[in-house]
């Protein structure tokens, strides 16, 4: 069963889901939960962070499907999770240190940070607590940054250093970690969108945000940006490997459940929308709970 263990477990790699003390979130505005409840593409400029399928700990379980309200059934004594919506400058984000824009260079940064939340915070027993911290980085290197550099190619590189400094920031700081990172999906998903009706919400959002996927000069290079999305996503499970990375209490664990992320139809043959925010390129609440 997830129950607490009777004796807090020694090695990370008896952790039930009760025995999770701490929870925390690093990454983009995926992570952070841009425009979640968005109607309009201002409103993709506000982070729902207490309802991200990794952070957000708003409401029950049966509200909101989140880990953070799976976890609470086991133990009503978590720290960490987020509650509304907030930056992270805000109180409520708690230990959501998500941002959105985020590249993987700002990654060495967050950890930084994340690990400084954690031992300031009276709440948390850094030696005891057993911490949950999700991680993931991607979407805006692929959607700003691919196509600005005279290399694309070369962002595969500088991703390894920074996510292998920010990992052995928390490996080094923060005993009795699990980290599951999860490799960003591929936004060919998003590329392929059909839509019943156009929107000029989509059109705007989705060439503002993203124009190295959906900018009239970027289309020829598509495959190749393409082949660099996945292999980002075979880098971060790869790195997830190393030996440096499995210790008792330290581990890094990928979850690929968005490396062959796809939209479902709806029953007219077209896109189901309702699984996008307003901008097409963000998700709603309801891809945080699928």
């Amino acid at each position: 069963s997830g129950g607490r263990s009777s004796k807090v477990p020694e090695s990370v790699h008896k952790l039930r889901p009760g025995d999770i003390d701490v929870i925390a979130t690093m990454g983009d505005s995926l992570m952070a939960g841009a425009g979640i409840f968005a109607d309009n593409l201002f409103q993709i400029l506000i982070e729902n962070r207490g309802v991200t399928v990794t952070g957000g700990g708003q409401g029950t379980w049966r509200q909101y499907l989140t880990l953070p309200n799976i976890i609470k059934e086991f133990n009503p004594n978590l720290i960490g999770y987020a509650l509304g919506d907030s930056l992270t400058t805000d109180k409520a984000s708690q230990l959501n240190v998500a941002e959105s824009g985020a590249m993987s260079a700002d990654m060495v940064y967050m950890a930084d940070m994340l690990v400084k939340k954690i031992k300031n915070d009276p709440r948390i027993d850094l030696q005891k607590h057993w911490k949950f911290i999700s991680l993931m980085i991607g979407s805006n290197d692929f959607c700003s940054k691919i196509c600005w550099i005279p290399s694309p190619w070369s962002v595969l590189e500088t991703h390894k250093t920074d996510l292998l400094q920010a990992l052995r920031t928390l490996r080094d700081n923060l005993p009795r970690t699990f980290v599951a990172l999860l490799p960003p999906p591929h936004l060919k998903a998003m590329v392929e969108i059909r839509e019943e009706k156009p929107s000029l919400n989509c059109f705007l959002g989705t060439k503002f945000v993203c124009s190295c996927m959906f900018g009239l000069t970027s289309w020829r290079f598509r495959s190749m940006y393409y082949d660099i999305i996945q292999q980002w996503q075979k880098l971060d499970m790869e790195i997830a490997t190393y030996s440096e990375f499995q210790r008792d209490d330290f581990t890094v664990v990928t979850q690929p459940i968005l490396v062959n992320f796809s939209i479902p139809f709806a029953s007219n043959g077209y896109t189901d929308m309702t699984y996008l925010s307003s901008d097409c390129l963000h998700v709603s609440q309801k891809t945080n709970a699928f």
